[in-house]
Formats: C-alpha cells, structure tokens, sequence
C-alpha cells in the first residue's frame, strides 16, 4: 500500500512539473439564468423535508405531469406499458439481479426519456457497479455509515431551487482521509443519491450538486486511484437514475485544477457543458442557486449547514437499503457489453492508455 501511494505521489509530482496550469474555461449555462428568470415552476423554492418527502406516494399534480410530457417524454396513458418492457428486458438477462416493481423500473425510464434500451443500460450499469466494485458499497447502510455522515461532509437543502429541482451539497475538504475510506466517502453519496431518487418530483426536476473544494489537499488527492475516479464518474453519468441538471464548484485550488484536468475526459460532454466554477465568488454562485435557499455558510439567508434531516431520512430507509445489497450480477460476472472500452489521454496515469476491466 505505502509503495503504491508513493508511486502515485510521484506521478502527481511529476505531472505537476510538466502540466502547464491555465485557467479552467467558465463556460455559460444557457439553460439555467434565462429558465430561472422565465419560467415558473411549480414547487419552485417549497420547502420539503427530505424525511418525509421520499415516502410522499401523493399522485403528481397536473403540472408535474405536463413538465414530465415536456422534459421527458412521458405519457401516463402510456407508463404502464414502457414500465412492462423494460421489465421484459430485465427479466431477460437472466444474470441481472434487480427489482422489478413499477417504482424502481420508473426511476430508470425517467432517467432516460423513456427510451428502452437506454434505461435498460443504465439498470445494467446500476448493478454492474455493485458487482465490480463491491468495496464502494461495503458501507452503503445507513446503519453502517453513522460515522461518516456525522462528519457533516453531504447534505440535501430542505428547500427546492428556482426550477423545483433538490440540490445536494457535498464539502471535500471536510473529509478526514485519517479516519474515513474513499470507500465510506462513495457509500455515503450514493445513499444521498438514493434517497433523492425516490422522490418522484426529484426523478423530474433532476438534482443541482454544489461541490465545495475548501480544504482539499494532497492528503486528498493521494486517495484517488484510477479505479475510483471511473466509479465516481460513472456514478454521475450512465449509472445511476437520476439527472444532474447542473454541478456548481467553488472553492476550487490548483490541486483540484490539477485533479480536474485527470477526472475530465473520462466525462461526456453533456456533463462537462453542466459543470460550472466559481472559486470564492459568492455572488457568482448566487446568480445561479438563489441564496434564499442557501445556507449562512455559502452567503445564503438559510440556517448553517445541518445534515440531520438526512439522517434521519437515510434511518427510515434502512430496510430499503439492506435489499439494494442483494443487487447486482450473478457470481459477480458482468457482461462484457455493458461497458464500452474507453480510452484516456493521459496513458501514464491509466497505465495501458485503457481503463481497466
């Protein structure tokens, strides 16, 4: 272990005196100011506990329905029988572990626009992870993540944005690399993740992420191997059900220009066009995530950063959880086609230029 952290200490090194640091590119948003300032949502800043909101089984008004045709082509003439094929496609693959009720199968179809084959991919993917990377979701219970989630490092704001859609904040430099695994970091935010995804209005409106870079440091950046950096990626993209509208950093260095600089090709381009930088520029940050909703700790009018509700959230869900842990493919085998090669620029950081099966 300490051989390999050094050698990855020394390819940081190396790559720090090579690499000529420019600025990042600030690329605008299109669809995020003029929607804010042109469009009303409904639910748009309500104020729902996460506690309760993921167990809201309320059929969806006549305007979330209308936003779901829109956005995501659905028809509700139409769900039960998109549900059942996609249900058919899973049942065919008779190495697939996963559950087959309507409101799981839905979370995909939404993800997706209902398109089958798409959804069907990212069930495939959403249960591939678990069986390759099983070690990112030893942790993956609440009962089993009380530590780390009482370091305070996620949280879920209490009140929606502009365009109705939840927006998790995740603190990196808050993370104690001491007594905390990557491995626990990654359980943690997938069960943030799962607990937003049950949310029908949330599978909807998708989530915005706002990722705060205080604090990170080598100590950090010596925890993230090749192999991790592809499972957070593919967390974001392709794997999970939900959709991430936009991902707001601030507080970013030039270790994280740096780390930046390694985690971006392996992103699509949809993903990279939603990634916006803003530093320490509050007021930047404010243009796009309203600071009525914001903690006092971003410049916002809302109380400090408080992830009880979460907790609490995550504890009522435990029974939930202990079954994702049953997901996954048989004897830990993964069908080739589930993933397609990839390739990265930089082939001293993946050492055969490919990522690794």
């Amino acid at each position: 272990m300490t051989s390999r952290l050094l050698s990855t200490q020394s390819y940081y090194l190396s790559f720090q005196i090579k690499m000529e640091m420019k600025p990042l590119e600030m690329t605008a948003l299109p669809d995020v100011v003029t929607e804010a300032q042109n469009n009303c949502y409904p639910n748009a800043f309500a104020l729902e506990v996460l506690k309760n909101s993921h167990l809201d089984n309320t059929p969806l008004s006549m305007e979330w329905h209308k936003r779901a045709q829109e956005e995501l082509q659905e028809k509700a003439e139409w769900r039960d029988r998109d549900i059942q094929a996609l249900r058919d496609l899973v049942l065919a693959e008779e190495s697939l572990v996963c559950s087959t009720r309507d409101e799981f199968l839905l979370k995909f179809l939404r993800a997706k626009k209902f398109d089958y084959e798409k959804s069907f991919k990212m069930v495939q993917r959403y249960c591939a992870m678990r069986s390759r990377s099983p070690q990112n979701f030893s942790k993956s219970l609440p009962s089993l993540a009380k530590d780390t989630l009482d370091c305070q490092l996620q949280t879920v704001l209490p009140h929606r944005d502009s365009l109705a859609r939840r927006v998790l904040i995740f603190r990196v430099g808050k993370w104690n690399t001491v007594t905390t695994t990557p491995e626990e970091i990654f359980s943690s935010n997938f069960m943030c993740l799962e607990v937003m995804a049950k949310e029908q209005k949330t599978q909807i409106s998708g989530i915005v992420a706002l990722i705060d870079m205080d604090g990170f440091g080598w100590d950090h950046m010596m925890q993230l191997s090749v192999d991790y950096i592809r499972n957070v990626v593919s967390l974001v993209q392709n794997s999970f059900p939900i959709r991430f509208r936009e991902i707001h950093i601030i507080n970013e260095s030039y270790l994280f220009d740096m780390t930046y600089a390694l985690v971006k090709p392996f992103l699509s381009e949809k993903i990279r066009n939603r990634i916006r930088f803003h530093g320490s520029d509050l007021e930047s940050l404010h243009r796009v995530i309203s600071p009525s909703i914001l903690p006092r700790d971003y410049g916002g009018e809302q109380p400090p950063f408080n992830n009880s509700q979460l907790k609490e959230a995550l504890e009522n869900l435990e029974d939930y959880f202990q079954e994702l842990q049953g997901f996954g493919y048989t004897n830990n085998i993964v069908p080739s086609e589930v993933y397609e090669k990839e390739t990265h620029p930089f082939p001293a950081f993946c050492l055969s230029g490919q990522l690794p099966e």
